[in-house]
């Protein structure tokens, strides 16, 4: 069975300049394919061919290089890595995060057809096919991090995943749809508002980890064990965790950690860090988190 990218190149002049000016860029090759046009796509190394990790930073590239890669034959197709930093763009001095929306077999069933058509339309986004040409897959911006991963409607992802890019669609901008990516998580994932009411029910909550000096001297500890300089995902990670305490001095507390490795903190990052915490989350970073990755660094050295 011949597979829809094969015949039907990666068309960069489709693909709109933010996205090509993003430097997260790795390249694919597609495995295990199955009688019903599903195949995994594994992101490799061009020079290698081996797998790599897509969330490790070091093995991300330009536009160009992984055009160039794909172009020369090291690959099936080019792809971004979402990292769930967020960064400015030349229109906008607000800090926004890249979101990627995933429709899975629109091609051949009319009411997901529908569907598709009417985020589309809703989004207003870059959207183009998929490398199964089954699938739609749309990029837009937004002011919040967004995203559960997936659900039966579709898939929406801003950290996690890399997503292919084929430019098989109409170039037009990756624009800002704050509001319509809000309505489409509130459709997709209705359940966590339930969640959410039900929790602010409850009244004085025991804290899970009190604020005692056995437990503040036990996050130091992990803490000092923590590098800041580390990859964005994880640094993210690390003040969620230390804010979920809801100790009076929480934030405080993260601000010293991070400025631990000042040459790469930068304060209006960190308060959209801080702002983004959602304590409601249902499945949120917990300080518990801070014990596993501080045993982690210990046990590697």
């Amino acid at each position: 069975m011949t597979e829809y990218f094969e015949n039907n190149p990666v068309n960069p002049n489709e693909i709109p300049d933010l996205l090509k000016s993003l430097d997260q860029w790795v390249i694919w090759k597609a495995f295990n394919k199955k009688s019903d046009g599903r195949f995994a796509k594994i992101p490799i190394c061009p020079k290698t061919g081996y797998k790599i990790n897509h969330l490790d930073r070091s093995k991300h590239m330009s536009f160009e290089c992984a055009l160039g890669a794909y172009q020369a034959g090291c690959s099936d197709g080019i792809g971004i890595s979402l990292t769930g930093e967020p960064f400015k763009t030349p229109t906008s001095e607000k800090l926004l995060y890249l979101i990627g929306l995933d429709l899975d077999k629109v091609a051949g069933c009319p009411e997901r057809k529908s569907a598709a058509s009417s985020i589309c339309k809703s989004v207003n986004s870059y959207a183009e096919i998929t490398p199964s040409g089954t699938g739609l897959r749309i990029f837009a911006l937004s002011e919040q991090l967004l995203g559960n991963g997936q659900s039966a409607f579709g898939e929406m992802y801003a950290s996690g995943r890399f997503l292919t890019v084929t430019g098989h669609g109409t170039l037009r901008p990756v624009r800002v749809a704050t509001t319509e990516l809000e309505e489409i998580q509130k459709a997709w994932w209705p359940h966590q508002d339930k969640v959410q009411n039900s929790d602010r029910l409850q009244i004085n909550p025991k804290p899970v980890f009190p604020d005692t000096p056995k437990n503040r001297a036990t996050l130091f500890m992990w803490l000092n064990n923590i590098s800041a300089d580390c990859v964005y995902e994880r640094y993210r990670d690390v003040v969620w965790a230390i804010l979920s305490t809801d100790w009076q001095d929480a934030e405080q507390i993260a601000h010293e950690w991070c400025m631990s490795a000042p040459e790469r903190f930068d304060p209006v990052n960190f308060g959209k860090v801080v702002q983004s915490y959602n304590a409601d989350h249902s499945k949120p970073i917990t300080v518990r988190s801070l014990a596993y990755w501080s045993n982690r660094v210990m046990s590697d050295e």
